[in-house]
Parts: C-alpha cells; structure tokens; sequence
C-alpha cells in the first residue's frame, strides 16, 4: 500500500482501503511527513486533539491506532516511542524526502506532482491547518530550489529542450517570478521558438498586471525588446543569475511567504540601473498584501471545476460518449464536486465534432471547467483496465495520473470516480453510476443519440430516441425526462407526453442530484405547486451556481410566479455563465432562449422599451435564426407599427390582427379574419373565428357575436365557419356581457366539469380549476350571489395553493375584492385587488378595471389611470379576453374626466365612440355619452 500526499491525500491499494474518515488520514499525513525520524505523540496530540484535554488525547489517539489496524485489516503505524509508517507502507513525501537527500532532483520533481495534502481540509482544527501551511512551503521551497538547479545545468550544459521543461515548471509554480519567465523565455528563444517565448511573456505580463497591477520586471522587458529584433545575428543574453551553480536542495522549515520576501527583498543590480525604483517599491507593496492576506485568511481550499473529455475504448469509437457521459455521472453524483454534465459539452460541440482533436477540451473550457479527466481503456485478462489523467485545461499540466481494473465498464467508471475523489481529498460517489444512469448499453446508446438530436434542435428525433432507450430501460430518468422534453414541441399539449411527463417525475430520485433537481423544477412547472418549484430551483441555482441550467430554471420559475425583478436578475446570470460559449448555427443557443424569455419577462412587467433592448441584444447575437420577430411585440406596443412591420416579413398573422384590435383597426382587421374564416386549413380558420370574435365583443356587436360563437354564422353574410364546434368560452363571455350572469356562471361550471374529466397532472388541473372558479365567481358577483362568490374565492384560495401558475394563488383575492366593492368598502377592496394582480399587462385586467373603479370610488383618480393605462398596452387575449379594450378606454376616459384632464379622456371617448358606432342597442347610452364627451355630438 502507498499513501499519497503530493496533490491530495489518498491511498493507492488493490483491493481499495475502506474509507478511514478525515481525522485518521490526518494522522497518517502527520507520522508520513515526519519520514524516518518520526513524530512523538505528544506532537500528534498537540497538532490534532490540541484543544482536548490531555489523558483524553491520548486516549483518542490509541483509540484512532486501533482502529486503522481493526478496519483496514493491516499495521500502518509502527507503535515505538515514535510514531513512523509501517515499513509495509511507503509513501511519496517519504521517496520525494529521500531523492532529495540522494541529490536525485529528477526523481524528487517527478514525486512533486502537486502541493502537499492539496484540497485537504481538517474542519475545526486550526493547528493542523497552521501544520499543512509550514510543511506545505518547506516542500514546495525544496521543489522549488530542485526544479532552479536542474533548470541552471540544463542551461550551462546546452540542453535547451529540458531547459524548457524545468522553466515551465517553475513558471507554473510561481507566475509572478520575473526569474522564472525570463529563464523559460531564453530557453525558448534559444531553440529557435521565438513565437512562444513571446507568447509567455504576453501570459506573465497579463498575470503581474492582474495579481500586482504593475508592468513586468526591465530584465523580461528587455529580453522581449531582443527577442523581437530581426533574427540574423541575434545573441539570446542569459538570464541574470542562470548560470550560477545551485546545491543541492536542503529542506529547511521556512514558510512560502518568508520565501518570497527574502527573494523580494534584494532588488537586482538591473533594477538600480534603470533608476525605476519607485515602480520596484510599488510592486512590492503590492506583493507584500498579497502575502498577507494569503498568510491571514487561510482559504479553504476547493476542488476544481471538473470536465470528462474523451476516453477512448480499446474497440469502438461508439462507446466514448457513453464512457464520458457514465464518468461524469458519477463524478457529478459527489456533493460539493462541481462537474460539466456530458449533456452540456454535447450541447456545446458542432456535429461530428468527437473526432476533432482538441474539441472536447474546447467545450469544456466555454462550460467553465478548469481541468479535464482524458485516458483511454484497455483489455486485460478476466476484465478491463482505464489509464486517466486529470489535466489543467488552462496550461495542459497533467495534475494527477490514475489506473483502475474491474471486471465491466459499469465497476471499472465507479472504481475510476472513487480514485479521483480520493485524490482530490473528498468523499467517493455513494453508489454505483448502474443505479443513476442506466445498465443497459443498448439504452445508454440511444440515449446518447437522442441527446444530440435534442441539441440539435431536432424534436421528432429526439423523442424517438429517448423513447426507445426507455423501452430499453423504463427506469432510466434521463432519457424520460429529455424525452419529455422533446415532446412537448412533437404532441401539440402544454404537460408534453403525460405518460413521459409522469415517468420524468418519479424516476427523478434515481439520478443525481444536480438532474435530480433539474428535472423536478422543469417537470414542476407544469404539474407541482409553484411554491414547490420555486424551493427546488431556488436550491438548483444555489447548490450548482456555475450551471445555466439552473439560472434559466429560475429565470422562468420567478417569471411564473411574477417576481419579474428576480426572473431577470436569474437570466442575466445564465448570459453571463453562458457568453463564453457563444453561439452556432443550427444548435441549442441557451443565450437565445435566455433573452427571448428575459424580453417577455420585460411585456409583463409592462416595459416594452426594455423589452426592445432586450430584442436588440438577441439580434445582434444570433441574426441568422428569426430573432427578429422578438422585436415586433415591443414596438406594437409602442405603438411604432411600421417599424414593427418592416421588422420581419414572417411573424405569425395573428400577432399584427391582435395589435388591429387592440389599437381599434376593426374595419381593416374584419376584412382579414372574414377571409380566414373561409380557408381551407382548420387551424387559420379557428384562430379566425377567435379573434373575430374578440373584435366583435370590442365593437359592442355582441349578437352577431353569439351567432357566430354558437351558430358559426359569418357575420354579414348567411355563410358558416365548417367543421369547429361551438366556441363555449365565447359562450359563456357573450352571456356575462349581455347581462345574463348565471348563465355564464353555468358555462363555466360545464367548462371546469369537462376538463377535470382529463387526466392532468395535479399543477396542470389546479390551473384550470382555479381559473375558472374564478370566472364562476365573477359571474356569480354580477349575479349579486355573495355566498356563491365565497365558495368560489375559497375554493379558488385551496386549489391555487396546488397551482403552477403563479396568477392562481392570487385569484381568491380578486373575488373577496369584489364582495368589498359590492359593500362599498372599496379601501379594502383596492387592497385585495392589489394582492390579486399578477402582471398589469396582461393578467386578469378585470382585476385593473374592478380596481380602477373602487380607487375613483375614493377619489383617488391618478391611481386609477396608472392601474388602467397597463391594461391597455397588454394583449386582447389570454388572461386579457375577458374586459374589450372598449370597456378599458370607457373607464380610463371617466378617470381621466374625474382628474380634470379634459384633452387627456376625449381621447378615450373619441376611442370608444370610434368602437361601438354599429353596436347593439345595449349599449346606445354609453355609446352617446362618449360621443358627446369626444366632442362629436351628432351621430356619424
């Protein structure tokens, strides 16, 4: 067995070691360190149970001695009045001591493949941690002092290639040293590869000015001025000091920091020459905070952000995305590891891209990761191998090496997981990647097909796919939930595939827990209580900060529930998380998807400039794809409808037939949905139907309204709209606006009762139920039944709660509001309809209009205005169907005309009259009163 310090803190064992727990790995860093000389108790004990009473230390410690040997089955401490490593046990700080000693440098930087006992942390024993820090600085002051005497000989000697190599590393160890960048510099140069040692001194002086905020050190200037000089005749001056003999490497117990000081504190003759002293003692003093800050905060240290790139199979090149995708897994099962899902880098990578070399690499740098995990497998006899290497990303450092062997790829990814998290000083995954992804390699192959059809924005594919690996697997959570996914733009319904949607949720405990949560706050927007989503994407978000997954999640989850302030602040940070990733043609852009809800986010937040910006900034990123059309909506509502037109040339009709109405075009618009209502394709002719019927309510016409709503009767003429049933919301509308409230209150009941018919999931159900409750309550107030409005706000309250939408749980509100109103305590009712309002856009603007009244009840008529003006500028439909546009301007006119504005409600009036010319009989009083407040007292 072999413990390893140099990097981490783990044990390199076949069969594994059992986890011995972080106090007992303490304790064999301490007694490894100490080499063979060994360490006394009484200096274990002052170092890990410092704070404990002595008799008691003791006996924690003997304790500690008994049960290594009683779980692990093998001495590792030999118990003499020292404490040293069982002869059986070696270790790398004991060889690495050793080479040193030997003046075997190659071998001593070879050992040093990371800081001692890097990303190990004892919690609550400072002592420890005050321990690490000295032994961590003699170590790497050793290292140090090896890599600059075999860099020097390699120097004197002509051996310019493996001059490169020592340079680098010592570059890499300390960024900052002019020494250390002009020695790599000169050894580059003197091979000829002038191009890199400028391209090193562009990396030292981008890290003096960020750490130090001062230019780099007149020797590595100077160098560079040589360097880029014509190249005949050019002679590469060695670096000051290079050629000065070094000894052999003596470990001394002084800390990094009174390294750096000393180093600091003898500015060279170079220095003094150039008369820049002021700039030395600026960079200094920089340095020097920087020293102490590091020597007083004592950060904890964190793993690294982690990717899983190619792992090549010994026979197929079909099995790597599932080798990543299965490693990844596993990995992203360890709390407090964060890694790039292999559904990320897959979205991040054109098609075809596995066999780009370089390409995965590249994917994981946009993702974020720091370092990569890359290797290949190998057949052994009985079973299979895996060699990995973990590499930094930035620099192509190879961190850490590791070699497993199991009998199946399925063990050989849990035994390859469980080195790396030892090595990085953390707990292994708790489970086999078997019990979160999927057994089946035939499952796991569709799964990773369907994968790239859903990033590639192909649907159909995509739900075939995942919809076969689950006929592979049914309990394989991944592929039900993308699935799901996909089939939501396949089958035409909001929920998607219920049999999927409900699979998703229930399998989602077997995945981990970053998927687990994602995919419980993406199913839950559609079918769990919108509290529920909101916890469980507030702590995606949290837990998992670096994934824009989770910041789009609660992006769309805040925009639902209409905190609008907090949906945006959630989108910006997925922009940010995803700008380096930028943009391809033809795949998934979270960037687009990103601002496109960001800008409807901005409409119901009744902000159509911002809305705009927003539109722009999509635009300019992604203009070979219809982003356009997010641009006409925020200038319809501007009113700025020829820029809107000339925008695009390919929105939806319906988008510009809906501004018609709303901006009162009835004559124009009319003409359109008459025409529509004729057409052969049974979609354009219901959309007609639906908006003509809108512009009909709006314009007063409401009998020819109910003849075409029941009876499909075009009106102006004895033609019919084929092959649509009666249009029952309509129905129930045209009842409430003719003065028949029960009637409606009976539609709607018939409407909830047909619809709990279907199998909705429980979110989805309480939506329709609360919203039509709702609808039978405004009825039944119109209808002035109060107890029936009671039942229908506490039964709206109860079955809100369930709701996913988060107007839902606010209705119950608005219908208490309305009992208020009814007797006329209209305070209190502007304050329950004030905490029913979703968005005052395009909400239930009943909820404006019912407010805007109780508020001129009062005489509060500038709140009024400021309640129905957003109203207006919303949509003519959705939750905006129920009040016309007609009735909004009527009520804005009376508000305007109670505040003395006279110019500002003609206006409204000339709105109004202009509407209801050819209206039904009802409304011929309000139709003369507007007339002749606009001014126009004769009849048209």
């Amino acid at each position: 067995m072999r413990l390893r310090t140099l990097g981490g803190l783990w044990i390199e064992a076949d069969p594994a070691v059992p986890p011995l727990g972080p106090r007992r790995m303490g304790l064999l860093a301490l007694v490894a360190a100490a080499g063979r000389r060994g360490i006394t108790r009484e200096r274990v004990i002052g170092i890990l149970w410092a704070e404990t009473d002595e008799e008691q230390a003791r006996h924690t410690l003997s304790q500690n001695l008994y049960t290594l040997r009683r779980e692990t089955g093998s001495n590792w401490i030999s118990v003499t009045p020292e404490l040293r490593l069982d002869p059986a046990i070696t270790s790398d700080v004991a060889e690495f001591q050793d080479a040193l000693a030997a003046n075997d440098l190659p071998r001593a930087v070879d050992l040093y493949t990371g800081e001692f006992l890097e990303g190990f942390y004892l919690p609550g024993v400072p002592e420890f941690e005050r321990w690490v820090e000295e032994e961590r600085a003699k170590l790497k002051g050793a290292v140090i002092r090896a890599l600059e005497g075999l860099a020097t000989r390699a120097d004197q000697s002509g051996q310019h290639q493996e001059a490169i190599g020592w340079w680098r590393r010592l570059a890499n160890l300390d960024p900052l040293s002019a020494r250390y960048a002009a020695g790599l510099m000169h050894a580059l140069a003197a091979m000829g590869d002038h191009s890199a040692a400028l391209a090193h001194l562009k990396d030292h002086q981008d890290a003096v000015k960020r750490e130090l905020d001062a230019e780099p050190d007149p020797t590595v200037r100077a160098l560079a001025v040589t360097l880029r000089r014509p190249a005949s005749g050019m002679v590469i001056p060695a670096p000051a000091g290079s050629v000065v003999p070094v000894p052999a490497p003596v470990l001394t117990p002084v800390s990094e920091p009174a390294r750096a000081l000393d180093r600091m504190a003898a500015p060279t003759a170079s220095w003094r020459r150039t008369g820049i002293i002021l700039p030395v003692l600026l960079g200094l003093a920089a340095v020097i905070a920087v020293v102490v800050r590091t020597v007083r905060s004592h950060p904890e240290p964190s793993p690294p952000f982690l990717a899983v790139g190619v792992i090549r199979p010994p026979d197929t090149t079909a099995l790597a995305g599932v080798l990543r995708d299965m490693l990844a897994t596993s990995l992203g099962s360890i709390p407090g590891l964060q890694v790039v899902s292999n559904s990320r880098l897959v979205e991040l990578m054109p098609r075809g891209a596995d066999t780009i070399p370089g390409a995965t690499s590249e994917a994981a740098r946009r993702a974020g990761a720091t370092e990569i995990i890359e290797g290949e497998m190998f057949p052994e006899p009985g079973g299979i191998g895996m060699s990995l290497r973990r590499v930094t990303l930035r620099s192509g450092v190879v961190r850490q090496g590791y070699t497993v062997h199991a009998a199946d790829p399925m063990r050989l990814i849990d035994s390859a997981a469980a080195a790396i998290a030892r090595d990085l000083g953390i707990a292994p995954p708790a489970g086999s990647v078997a019990t979160i992804r999927t057994s089946s390699p035939a499952a796991y192959a569709l799964y990773e097909q369907g994968l790239r059809a859903y990033y590639q924005y192909d649907a159909p594919a995509a739900y075939r796919l995942m919809s076969a690996a689950l006929e592979e697997d049914s309990t394989f959570a991944m592929a039900a939930f993308y699935g799901w996914m996909a089939s939501k733009d396949v089958v035409g319904l909001h929920e998607g595939d219920r049999e999927l949607l409900r699979r998703a949720k229930q399998l989602a405990p077997r995945t981990v827990d970053r998927e687990r949560l994602l995919i419980e706050g993406s199913v839950g927007l559609v079918a769990s209580p919108l509290s529920t989503v909101v916890a469980v994407a507030e702590t995606l978000a949290v837990r998992y900060p670096s994934d824009p997954d989770g910041q789009i999640l609660l992006g769309q989850v805040y925009s639902a529930a209409g905190e609008w302030a907090g949906s945006v602040d959630a989108l910006e940070r997925a922009i940010a998380l995803d700008s380096t990733a930028g943009v391809r043609a033809g795949s998934l852009c979270r960037l687009c998807t990103s601002l496109s809800r960001m800008a409807q986010v901005y409409l119901l937040w009744d902000s159509a400039a911002a809305a705009e910006r927003t539109a722009h900034r999509l635009i300019a990123l992604r203009p070979d794809i219809d982003s356009w059309g997010a641009l006409v909506e925020p200038l319809l509502r501007q009113n700025r409808r020829t820029e809107a037109a000339a925008a695009v040339s390919s929105v939806p009709r319906g988008t510009f037939q809906r501004d018609r109405i709303r901006s009162g075009h009835f004559e124009e618009v009319d003409r359109e949905l008459i025409s529509d209502m004729q057409s052969a394709l049974i979609p354009v002719r219901t959309e007609g139907r639906w908006l003509m019927l809108i512009s009909l309510r709006n314009q007063g016409r409401l009998r020819e309204a109910m003849a075409l709503a029941r009876d499909g009767v075009i009106p102006g003429s004895s033609s019919r709209v084929a092959g649509l049933p009666q249009e029952g919301t309509n129905l129930a509308i045209l009842a409430m606006e003719s003065g028949r409230p029960l009637e409606a209150a009976r539609v709607y009941r018939s409407i909830l009762a047909s619809h709990l018919a279907n199998e909705w999931s429980i979110g989805f159900e309480a939506r329709y139920a609360t919203w039509l409750l709702t609808l039978t309550g405004t009825a039944l107030a119109a209808a002035g039944d109060t107890a029936g409005v009671r039942r229908m706000a506490d039964s709206a309250e109860q079955m809100g709660r369930q709701s996913s939408f988060g107007r839902d749980p606010r209705l119950h509100h608005f219908l208490r509001g309305l009992l208020l109103q009814r007797e006329a305590r209209h305070a209190e009712a502007v304050e329950a309809f004030r905490r029913a309002i979703y968005s005052l856009t395009d909400g239930y603007t009943r909820i404006n209009l019912e407010m805007a009244r109780s508020l001129m009840a009062l005489g509060r008529t500038t709140e009024a205005v400021a309640v129905l003006q957003p109203a207006l500028r919303g949509g003519v439909d959705g939750s905006n169907t129920y009040v016309t546009h007609t009735e909004l301007h009527e009520a804005l006119a009376g508000a305007f005309d109670l505040a003395g504005q006279a110019d500002s409600a003609r206006t409204h009036y000339r709105a109004v009259e202009a509407a209801w010319r050819h209206a039904d009989p009802q409304f011929t009083e309000r139709y003369a009163r507007a007339r002749a407040k606009a001014g126009n007292p004769t009849p048209p």
